[in-house]
């Protein structure tokens, strides 16, 4: 039951790197590139261009989008054993033995 809780937590957090994901892929773009920024094309924005001159950055751009889909793949991968736990659940209602297991399972001992 914990776990299916922390899921919850895991999908805000997906959304949150989703936002700063466009917070520092939209700041590499420079003054020349940035009307290609997904920025640009939502007018009345909280973030104004950049100023003129402003040089562009790719491998920044490049490295910022690999952290995120990094992180998205970790939240990927926490989800899927949480899916699992909460998938033999069920059984708990029906089986005694089961329902013994998985109240040994929720013991922490703390030393």
């Amino acid at each position: 039951m914990q776990i299916s809780f922390g899921l919850g937590f895991i999908g805000i957090s997906n959304d949150l790197v989703n936002l700063i994901r466009c917070l520092l892929v939209n700041a590499t773009y420079g003054s020349e590139r940035y009307p290609e920024s997904a920025a640009a094309s939502s007018k009345e924005g909280v973030l104004s261009p950049p100023p003129e001159g402003t040089p562009d950055s790719p491998k920044v751009r490049f490295w910022a989008r690999r952290f995120t889909d990094l992180t998205g793949l970790v939240f990927l991968a926490a989800t899927v054993p949480g899916i699992i736990a909460n998938s033999h659940y069920s059984k708990v209602f029906d089986d005694q033995n089961q329902a013994d297991q998985t109240a040994k399972n929720r013991f922490v001992p703390l030393f």
